[in-house]
């Protein structure tokens, strides 16, 4: 912690990890002290302790204590969050080329963000909701403001940060996340987890939030004021989701966000919509169901890259295993929330060291490949909600070499989320073909 100016950026930080000069030196530089509790409620993460359950043990906040323990009595600093990055006037270095839609959709963004209005993109998987921001990010840096890109999963944080560094080649740029080595430190972009957020308070001018829907920030009232407390007063959010949850549609109706609509992928070719399939008996009888076997051996015949998803952990490894016996010679990795090595065996599937990947939910969302048949065992399983099973769909056809790959949905019972998530497919493909 030798530069003090890097913890700039309405960091929020317990006085107890600062010596008292370095307490000195942040609060000479603009910034401010705080009660870590008003009211039994915590500062940084806007929980309610109570207060009666620790029995003359020292109280603490549990919502935030991942982020370190912070006491009743503790005092916190919010850190400076006037900084400056400089003037750009070309800072987008991305030369690709926006679809007629998709610079609708980033003209209006930045509309919204001299009108300081909150803005939700409701675009179909593969529609190229990251390209879409480019012109919104390059606006706010123009105009020397701080930007933040968060998602509620590591995996999609992970996706997006080269992405974002190659297009803003001249900008500081930095990765947080729950994983991550690297220190605090103050960028003009910053790429987070959402839970990084409750680090912050007033910190950023646009905040933009990828796969708002998802797991574990869909309900999460923590992780839903971190949102709001990490922007600036006059700053805004930008919310983006394929399937947006209804506390925002809510908001849509109410006049007080802002919508844009968007049915097409980029490549302009229709979702690929799921084939469904009776399996008659359970997706392991007789080890690998023969109706998903006969499937298997016609991918791996074909050299066809394949993605297997599970509802659960246990079953994926059990039907592993049998895979490994009935194809020896398939190459193969199997990934899940447990797995540390996730990334790395994500990279091999992509670099096409091997052929078929078996996951969890996972992988429903944030990742992009090319070319690949994408399956779903188990389909009417409770873990697999509507959303989940649209964004899995929309692993699939992602590529414009490519935009027809099959989807393949097995089950026993025809369940309504299946027939939900094969309903709205169709009725998407159906509006996109009226534009």
């Amino acid at each position: 912690m030798d530069k003090i100016s890097e913890l700039n950026g309405g960091r929020i930080i317990d006085t107890r990890l600062l010596t008292q000069v370095q307490s000195s030196q942040i609060l000479e530089n603009g910034s401010r002290c705080v009660p870590a509790f008003v009211d039994d409620i915590c500062h940084r993460c806007g929980t309610r302790v109570q207060t009666d359950i620790f029995k003359g043990k020292k109280v603490y906040c549990r919502g935030c204590l991942n982020f370190g323990k912070i006491y009743l009595d503790d005092q916190l600093i919010i850190t400076n969050n006037e900084v400056t990055f400089g003037q750009q006037s070309f800072p987008l270095t991305w030369r690709g080329q926006l679809t007629e839609m998709q610079r609708t959709i980033s003209m209006k963004l930045i509309e919204s963000f001299y009108q300081s209005e909150d803005h939700l993109v409701w675009a179909v998987t593969g529609a190229g909701k990251t390209e879409m921001i480019f012109p919104l990010i390059a606006e706010a840096i123009k105009n020397d403001k701080r930007i933040a890109i968060c998602s509620p999963r590591i995996d999609v944080c992970i996706e997006l940060f080269p992405r974002i560094k190659a297009a803003f080649e001249n900008t500081s740029i930095a990765l947080f996340h729950g994983r991550s080595d690297e220190e605090y430190h103050c960028t003009q972009i910053m790429i987070a987890t959402v839970h990084q957020l409750i680090r912050f308070e007033q910190a950023f001018d646009v905040l933009i939030i990828d796969e708002v829907d998802s797991f574990p920030l869909a309900g999460d009232i923590m992780l839903e004021r971190a949102i709001e407390k990490s922007k600036k007063p006059n700053g805004m959010n930008v919310y983006l989701s394929a399937t947006p949850p209804l506390h925002l549609l809510n908001r849509v109706d109410a006049k007080n966000l802002n919508l844009s609509k968007m049915y097409q992928r980029f490549h302009q070719h229709p979702l690929p919509e799921p084939k469904t399939h009776l399996l008659f008996k359970p997706s392991n009888f007789t080890k690998i169901n023969p109706r998903l076997k006969f499937r298997i051996e016609q991918l791996v015949k074909l050299h066809e890259k394949f993605m297997l998803f599970f509802p659960r952990i246990p079953e994926m490894l059990e039907f592993e295993s049998n895979l490994r016996k009935s194809f020896p010679d398939l190459k193969m990795v199997s990934v899940s929330s447990k797995d540390a090595d996730r990334i790395n065996k994500v990279g091999m599937f992509r670099n096409d060291e091997v052929q078929a990947i078996l996951t969890t939910t996972i992988l429903e969302r944030g990742v992009t490949f090319h070319q690949i048949t994408v399956i779903v065992i188990d389909a009417d399983a409770k873990e697999f909600s509507k959303t989940a099973l649209i964004q899995i769909a929309g692993r699939a056809g992602r590529s414009k070499d490519s935009p027809d790959d099959e989807v393949h949905f097995y089950y026993n019972y025809y369940s309504r989320q299946i027939k939900l998530a094969c309903d709205e497919i169709k009725s998407v493909n159906k509006q996109a073909r009226k534009k």
